[in-house]
């Protein structure tokens, strides 16, 4: 054919056959397929470059343009182990066989360099086994490192995420069991001031959420770890990680829209986000965000679900029924419930235990379950708001069930692992709210009234021991949970009027799930901390505990709210609410000692009695 033949054949037909268009589709793919494996091939090169020469890390990877695109080795999935039953949460293909570190990735030709901080230092050595430490046990609760980086680069892209790694394997280190306590005040003090880093956001990003899954003992000083939560979302979403496919748009510079694998590596990470920050809501009694209100819209957030790993998907799912939850029993009201205001209760936590249901049946690894197992634990929890319908609601057998199931997850856990010292936040709430559940109701005179004692016995006996090996440092939350749990379970003031009848009702009523786990510290206060009842010398009477100091308790919330506003607590009669709201004096004092975790609410001295065994 011709040229002017040619010609007219294509005038003649101007749409082109399913053929062609299929033709010249295969041919844009595999355009499209060369320019990835390009972009591929280039990265692979860096990374080589950046392996062998670690402390010259390329500059792309350092500017606000690429900021966040960091490179990896990529490993098949079949290389992948996940033989001790944990989930790996972020893409495989960061991740190296769980439970091994090739010598070569730490050490090789290139040694690794001391490093201070301030006044301590760490010597190449200790910290090649501190990294190693750190991806053995720890990385798998929270695989968001590339374990192919050496140390020496990580120092290179961030120090503050190179002491970050450092400072959660200190925990249980030991060759050195004083760098922990010498490290924690530094790094705690780098992650605040992480924002004002030239650093990419990615590390500080992964620098805070190692933080805040090991926070470090806080001791003497502020608990840090609600603040860092907040600050945590603020820098993700300032950078555009919670629009992940759109997160181009908030750089400094212009960029070109992310790749598929940089949106997935976005997403993911944002995902860890919204969990690390639901999750310190939670356990600060607070109603977190859900991701509804994260996201801008629900395509946006369909998006995120269907790029994210499933299991993820999973964890998000039962933090954004708790959030939920938390928000309904609010609305219900707490303070001062009717019987009406019980029963609506009761309705509204068979409802979100019936989602839990339905996310159960979506689980697809073992991890899962503990996060199923939580999330009804947290919502079973608000059952002790109730006082009137307690009992005859039916709530305390699935009580006893899921908080045992709770603890013998854990059991096993430390039976896999040989240990608990790498257990992440999440583990260690759950056992205390799981515990503190057992307890109430093992203290209850309900408690012989047909209920599986014997099991709820044994798994409360057993989460001490379970906190023993979960103990890091005698004046870490987990050590003196062994104190508190010991002395209330020997106590026979606690949860009791001064006459010795059973006192049922929770006195704090403002926390959400953290309330009876607040209630039964505050009982253990009242009774064996010296510090607490030095100051109530002269101002508790003999008919019970001072207002001063604790909440006075439903029945004192009823007659202030007007629902029964004949009776005073102790059963006298009432002739208004005023002088009772006036009895009760919220002082400098009570706000101060009145928070959770990292040991706010344990402030005292660790038991040594009860922590020499501790490893």
């Amino acid at each position: 054919m011709t040229a002017s033949q040619e010609s007219t054949s294509v005038g003649k037909s101007l749409t082109p056959s399913k053929s062609e268009r299929i033709h010249v589709l295969h041919i844009f793919l595999q355009s499209r397929y060369i320019a990835l494996e390009h972009e591929n091939e280039r990265w692979r090169q860096q990374l080589q470059s950046s392996q062998l020469n670690p402390d010259s890390v390329p500059t792309a990877l350092s500017t606000a343009a690429t900021d966040l695109v960091v490179p990896a080795a990529l490993k098949p999935d079949a290389q992948l182990d996940d033989s001790q039953g944990l989930s790996l949460a972020y893409p495989q293909y960061h991740l190296a066989p769980a439970g091994s570190v090739p010598g070569t990735i730490m050490g090789g030709n290139d040694p690794t360099k001391p490093r201070s901080l301030k006044s301590v230092t760490v010597t190449g050595g200790e910290i090649d086994d501190l990294y190693q430490l750190f991806f053995r046990h720890y990385a798998s609760f929270l695989p968001i490192l590339d374990v192919q980086t050496k140390p020496n680069s990580y120092h290179t892209q961030s120090p503050f995420l190179f002491w970050a790694v450092i400072g959660v394997a200190s925990r249980s280190y030991s060759r050195n069991p004083t760098l922990q306590t010498a490290l924690a005040q530094e790094v705690t003090e780098m992650a605040f001031l992480s924002v004002l880093s030239t650093c990419a956001p990615w590390y500080t990003i992964q620098g805070l959420l190692l933080l805040l899954t090991w926070p470090f003992p806080k001791e003497n000083r502020p608990d840090v770890t609600f603040p860092l939560s907040g600050m945590l979302l603020h820098v993700a979403m300032q950078n555009g990680f919670h629009i992940p496919m759109s997160s181009h748009e908030f750089s400094r510079v212009k960029i070109p829209a992310p790749s598929d694998l940089d949106t997935v590596r976005r997403s993911e990470l944002w995902a860890h986000c919204v969990l690390v920050y639901q999750r310190s809501c939670v356990i600060k009694g607070q109603s977190p965000r859900n991701l509804v209100s994260l996201a801008q819209d629900t395509i946006q957030r369909q998006v995120l679900f269907d790029k994210i790993a499933p299991h993820l998907v999973q964890k998000l799912r039962c933090l954004e029924v708790v959030g939920k939850c938390s928000e309904a029993v609010l609305e219900n009201g707490v303070r001062a419930m009717s019987l009406d205001q019980e029963l609506a209760l009761d309705v509204l936590l068979r409802k979100y235990e019936g989602e839990v249901d339905d996310i159960a049946l979506q689980a697809v690894v073992d991890d899962e379950r503990y996060h199923l197992l939580l999330c009804r634990m947290a919502i079973q929890s608000f059952h002790f708001y109730k006082n009137q319908t307690l009992v005859s609601s039916g709530c305390l057998p699935r009580l006893i069930v899921t908080a045992c199931n709770l603890i013998d997850y854990v059991q096993g856990l430390a039976d896999r692992m040989g240990s608990l010292f790498m257990a992440p936040v999440q583990i260690s709430f759950g056992l205390l709210l799981a515990s503190m559940s057992l307890l109430r109701i093992l203290k209850s005179d309900y408690a012989s009234s047909g209920l599986d004692t014997s099991r709820a016995q044994a798994s409360f006996f057993a989460t001490i021991n379970l906190a023993k090996q979960m103990s890091t440092d005698r004046s870490d939350t987990a050590a003196k949970m062994i104190t508190v749990l010991n002395q209330l379970w020997i106590s026979s003031k606690a949860f009791r009027k001064p006459d010795g009848s059973e006192y049922t009702a929770l006195r704090i009523r403002s926390r959400l799930i953290l309330s009876q786990i607040l209630d039964a510290v505050w009982w253990w206060r009242d009774e064996y901390d010296p510090h607490t009842r030095s100051k109530k010398q002269g101002t508790e009477s003999v008919d019970g505990p001072s207002r001063a100091n604790m909440l006075p308790g439903i029945e004192l919330g009823r007659a202030v709210m007007g629902t029964d506003p004949t009776r005073d607590p102790s059963g006298g009669i009432l002739q208004n609410a005023g002088p009772l709201q006036g009895e009760f004096q919220i002082n400098e004092d009570y706000l101060t000692n009145f928070e959770w975790l990292s040991d706010e609410i344990f402030s005292f001295p660790p038991d040594a009695s009860l922590t020499n065994n501790l490893p």
